[in-house]
């Protein structure tokens, strides 16, 4: 799974050439997801030109609200991203942890109304730098994946950032990132019953000069990708080579 994260990057006619390139030029990969997350205003645009192109990319949503059609301004709905083919969504993201205030009990609601909905949650979790440096950082993302025991670890991707490493250009190194993994694939194996091994995809300043090396852990399941993901040649080539 390699997954594009713009955030609130790019603009429609970038959505249009990037979809068009990066369709072109992958090696679709059935066993190995491309997934688009726009920003939210173009996820319309976006789903109308996968069709129309028969692109191999998935759609994927940056958010979801877990209140169902109600008064709540600015949200957007697992109806409404269904009604958009919209296949994946990313829940628990650092930046809406941090900006947003979410908790473990509005992203428990987040991701069981997705499931209902049949879009597959992308699992977000991470420390910040306090944490690693007094060598807590299994317990911080223990605490994070808690909320995951009642679900189905074939619905559901888990997503490692190290908030440290986020758009920072400082990536962790590869020994880090793959007992960091093992420890999560441990976790939810013994602590939450989990029958079958997650798949844990890793994020946190990927580009195409580290990617490889990330890749070459087999606790490595995929890369979630921020800003390197929005040249559509480069995240070609990302992609091809995982």
């Amino acid at each position: 799974m390699i997954v594009a994260n713009w955030k609130m990057n790019g603009s429609k006619e970038e959505v249009d050439s990037w979809l068009r390139f990066v369709s072109s030029n992958i090696t679709p990969n059935k066993d190995n997801l491309c997934i688009f997350c726009p920003p939210s205003c173009y996820l319309d645009y976006s789903s109308s030109l996968i069709k129309e192109i028969a692109s191999p990319v998935q759609l994927g949503s940056q958010n979801i609200n877990f209140s169902g059609n109600s008064a709540l301004t600015g949200g957007i709905s697992s109806q409404m991203l269904k009604d958009l083919s919209t296949e994946h969504v990313l829940i628990g993201h650092s930046e809406q942890r941090q900006y947003f205030n979410e908790e473990n009990d509005s992203l428990k609601s987040k991701i069981t109304d997705a499931l209902t909905k049949d879009i597959s949650p992308i699992f977000c979790i991470g420390e910040p730098q306090e944490i690693k440096a007094k060598n807590r950082t299994k317990d911080y993302l223990f605490r994070q994946l808690e909320i995951l025991e009642s679900f189905d670890s074939n619905l559901i991707t888990i997503a490692y950032e190290p908030i440290w490493a986020i758009g920072s250009g400082e990536n962790a190194d590869n020994s880090y990132i793959e007992e960091v993994h093992s420890h999560i694939k441990e976790f939810c194996c013994k602590e939450l019953n989990f029958k079958e091994k997650v798949s844990v995809v890793y994020g946190g300043s990927v580009k195409l000069e580290n990617c490889e090396e990330i890749l070459s852990s087999s606790e490595v399941d995929g890369l979630l990708i921020g800003g390197a993901s929005l040249d559509p040649d480069t995240f070609s080539k990302i992609y091809n080579l995982s």
